[in-house]
């Protein structure tokens, strides 16, 4: 059985994190992209435009000396969508980030459109990049 194009994304996107190379993200994202992150911390808002979304997804690297990672555990997706189950981990001198987030992907004609972020402890989250 053949695997969903938006699975393929997804995976592309993961892998290039994953690799640090965070420029090649660009394709998979609409010009208009938008990435929701929740919360009061200091990366809480709207990240706007791919230029946005990659200026987030580096200060996340820079801010944890790079040890910031992702670990997708399940992946669902259909026609428009696909919501990512992931352990992300990081450290930040003594602090120490190890927890699960759902991400959902809005996906139009191939390209990521928009971006929400679901922490499981937004708190936790706030308080370790904080």
């Amino acid at each position: 059985m053949m695997e969903h194009p938006n699975a393929r994304l997804i995976r592309h996107c993961y892998e290039a994190f994953a690799t640090g190379d965070l420029e090649s993200l660009r394709e998979f994202m609409a010009h208009d992209v938008v990435w929701h992150e929740p919360g009061r911390g200091p990366f809480a808002g709207d990240h706007k435009e791919p230029k946005g979304v990659l200026s987030l997804l580096r200060e996340l690297q820079e801010r944890s000396d790079n040890s910031f990672s992702l670990e997708m555990v399940d992946l669902l997706v259909n026609a428009e969508r696909a919501v990512a189950i992931q352990e992300e981990t990081a450290r930040r001198g003594d602090r120490q980030l190890d927890m699960a987030s759902a991400i959902e992907f809005e996906i139009h004609q191939g390209k990521i459109t928009e971006v929400t972020v679901y922490h499981g402890d937004t708190y936790h989250f706030d308080q370790f990049w904080s």
